[in-house]
């Protein structure tokens, strides 16, 4: 019985000393291809007024939001030095054509018409856009009855785009603005019924403004993110590679929980 007891732990011993290493995790497999850009300074262009995306933060009037975290964690994968630029949304594309900015962060809905002049990386997060209206408003109920209202929206954006099928006349019905935080102060004002924004952004809003604004009806469209690149940028591979490396390591996942459930002004 000794011999047989000791000739089965000299099997197992065997067994286990010839079988293969485990194979690396997903996301150590990535770590090994992902590319080192050699502390590269890139100039990255973010409309700053666009919370919980990128805004200034008013107690230490730094950049702060769920993009800026995002490219910071993607240049400790990559070894870059980002630098954002507070940039107009309508500079940032002019700016990226003419390559004054390496990329853009700023909460861009990766469109058809928009990937003709621009490169985009993977979709980092998917939305819908929703009607944001004040806390006490009770004629508005979702997206169906803004048709006789006065609705405003961010010039040059694909709410813009969304909100001229909503209304029957677009020039009388639209306000456009150059930032939707002066379309969320309009709103608050009075002087427009209801904004048409990104359910992610609503949320920023009505953390800054709390019990003032609400949300009418569900999101009713399904779109995604991504940062913008000029046409034939070198960056957009590395980038793609760190993303998918932040998706499966949970880093995506706690950045949202940070800043789209966690996050509160002030704090």
């Amino acid at each position: 019985m000794s011999r047989l007891w000791w000739g089965m732990m000299i099997l197992a011993l065997m067994m286990v000393a010839c079988q293969p290493p485990a194979a690396p995790t997903p996301t150590a497999a990535l770590a090994t291809q992902l590319p080192n850009l050699g502390g590269r300074e890139l100039r990255i262009a973010s409309d700053t007024t666009y919370p919980p995306f990128e805004f200034v933060d008013p107690n230490t009037n730094e950049i702060v939001g769920f993009d800026v975290d995002l490219v910071n964690e993607i240049c400790k994968l990559l070894n870059c030095k980002p630098v954002i630029v507070s940039t107009a949304w309508e500079g940032i594309f002019a700016g990226l054509e003419q390559r004054q900015f390496d990329l853009a962060a700023s909460g861009i809905t990766i469109t058809e018409e928009r990937k003709q002049k621009f490169d985009f990386s993977d979709s980092y997060l998917r939305y819908g856009q929703v009607v944001l209206v004040r806390a006490d408003e009770g004629r508005i109920q979702g997206k169906d009855d803004l048709k006789d209202k006065i609705v405003g929206v961010q010039v040059g954006t694909t709410n813009e785009e969304t909100a001229k099928t909503l209304v029957a006349d677009e020039t009388k019905q639209l306000k456009r603005y150059d930032t939707f935080d002066l379309a969320v102060r309009a709103l608050l004002a009075k002087d427009v019924d209801a904004v048409v924004i990104d359910s992610p952004a609503a949320d920023g809003f009505m953390a800054q403004n709390p019990g003032k604004l609400k949300i009418a009806g569900q999101p009713f469209t399904s779109e995604d993110l991504g940062l913008c690149f000029p046409k034939g940028s070198d960056l957009v591979g590395p980038f793609n590679f760190a993303l998918k490396a932040l998706k499966e390591n949970g880093t995506i996942d706690r950045l949202y929980d940070k800043w789209f459930k966690e996050y509160k002004p002030g704090k």
